[in-house]
């Protein structure tokens, strides 16, 4: 056997090997003897298959098998000689000839080395994000608001804008009643415009025991396809209306939107919001433009070899997306034209690149960070964004295992959490709300830090109904 080993530069490699006749005759016998054992042969005993009936019905897999076996102690011998670099992926057998020898070329993929240097300095600068006073007055006013129930009121008066009405209703279109479109008690505030276009502005003046007959409209792009556009009338009983008390922010109140902290209070409830708040800013900030900002800097500072057979793996996925897309004459024309499919792996060339040396990159700078993403994350990760969608979590897991897509999500973890943490080191980025600017005669508010997340309490919670 004669091998050859060699680094083409940091990300590629080239193992080259000749095997003697005898080498590969050897190699086809271990092969035909494990196939034998599994074999089925009319008139002959499993395991007793003469070797030159083996060699005669199962050439294909002779051959592959026993390829197989000498391009696996090629790799062995060839990595031994190439000092045993950091792979990434498995070794792919480019080139294989046959002729009294056989000879294979295997290519290697390797782990780039990269010298970071000072990569915090190709941070974007920014302002610290603050919360204004405002905007947490304001929020912690819609969450108070959202604390208090609609009270039934006892004044004989007409419905108007910003009451509840409980009503029955039920739908008709071409005569006929629309299935689901029936409801007993049903809620809504009127002038939320939650129900469909028009239908609100109808039941304006509508006393308790009243009832009426409202036409409407279904918009064109309702979600349900068979009244979609179609004139309807609804036949509506108003049954009470509600109006909430003005709200107060108040300890009892905090009570209310953090059921889950131990003796709530205002203090810590406006330590929720604008912990909330800030976390909102600070996303926005970050994904809409710091990150963006600071890979484009990191992607033009380093240059560094990129792995050919990755590489291409990545042009064959976005060309095979792209292929997705297309009708059935551009699929053809791919089938039957080389040029042309060539041409469209070429438009994604230059994006594989830049996805390629970002993945590396990230790579490296988590590992200088020590940032590592477990796979119970990127379990989690997966069950919840199943969970948003309405997917079923444990099925979209399975998918994702057998589709090899995890490790994509765990790429995704990782980049999310590396320039998270360079972008974070830039700045204090504590949760801070700008001090009101002081009078003559007052001074300034301050608001305690707390951990307690409240998610519940910094959003506006109206009423959310959905129309028949």
């Amino acid at each position: 056997m004669q091998i050859f080993a060699k680094k083409i530069d940091g990300a590629n490699a080239v193992i080259t090997v000749k095997f003697d006749k005898k080498t590969v005759a050897e190699a086809e016998t271990l092969a035909a003897a494990k196939i034998a054992k599994e074999a089925n042969i009319a008139g002959f005993r499993r395991g007793k298959i003469p070797p030159a009936i083996i060699k005669l019905r199962f050439k294909d897999q002779l051959d592959a098998d026993a390829r197989s076996r000498l391009a696996a102690r090629a790799f062995e011998d060839g990595f031994v000689k190439l000092e045993k670099p950091d792979l990434i992926g498995a070794p792919v057998v480019t080139k294989t000839s046959c002729g009294d020898d056989l000879e294979l070329e295997l290519k290697l993929s390797l782990r780039p080395a990269i010298e970071l240097g000072d990569y915090n300095a190709l941070t974007p600068s920014f302002k610290p994000i603050k919360v204004s006073p405002e905007s947490l007055r304001q929020t912690l006013e819609r969450a108070a608001d959202s604390a208090v129930a609609p009270e039934t009121i006892d004044e004989k008066r007409g419905l108007q804008n910003g009451d509840y009405a409980q009503f029955d209703f039920d739908g008709y279109a071409d005569g006929e009643p629309i299935a689901n479109a029936s409801a007993k008690d049903y809620e809504i505030k009127i002038g939320a415009n939650s129900f469909i276009p028009g239908f609100e502005e109808q039941m304006l003046g509508l006393q308790v025991g009243e009832e009426r007959k409202i036409a409407v409209t279904f918009p064109k792009e309702y979600h349900v396809s068979t009244i979609a556009g179609k004139e309807a009338t609804f036949d509506v009983t108003l049954k009470a209306i509600k109006v909430k008390k003005p709200a107060v922010i108040n300890d009892e109140t905090a009570k209310k939107l953090l059921p889950n902290i131990e003796d709530a209070n205002v203090e810590k409830l406006t330590a929720a919001v604008e912990k909330t708040l800030f976390d909102e800013q600070k996303s926005k900030l970050y994904n809409e433009e710091l990150r963006p900002k600071l890979l484009e800097a990191l992607l033009k500072t380093y240059d560094f070899d990129l792995p050919e057979i990755i590489l291409e793996q990545e042009i064959d996925h976005l060309a095979a997306q792209k292929a997705g897309t297309l009708d059935d004459e551009g699929l053809q024309k791919l089938q039957n034209d080389e040029s042309a499919l060539k041409a469209l792996r070429e438009e994604f060339r230059s994006e594989a690149k830049e996805r390629v040396k970002t993945t590396l990159l990230i790579d490296a700078i988590a590992k200088a960070e020590g940032i590592e993403i477990s796979d119970r994350e990127v379990a989690q990760a997966i069950y919840y964004q199943a969970m948003q969608t309405g997917q079923d979590p444990k099925k979209t897991l399975d998918y994702y295992r057998k589709n090899n897509l995890t490790a994509v999500v765990k790429m995704t973890l990782t980049e999310d959490r590396a320039l998270t943490a360079l972008l974070d080191r830039k700045s204090d980025n504590t949760a801070k709300t700008e001090k009101p600017k002081k009078s003559a005669k007052e001074g300034g508010s301050e608001t305690s830090k707390t951990k307690p997340s409240a998610k519940k309490a910094a959003k506006e919670v109206e009423p959310k109904v959905s129309g028949a």
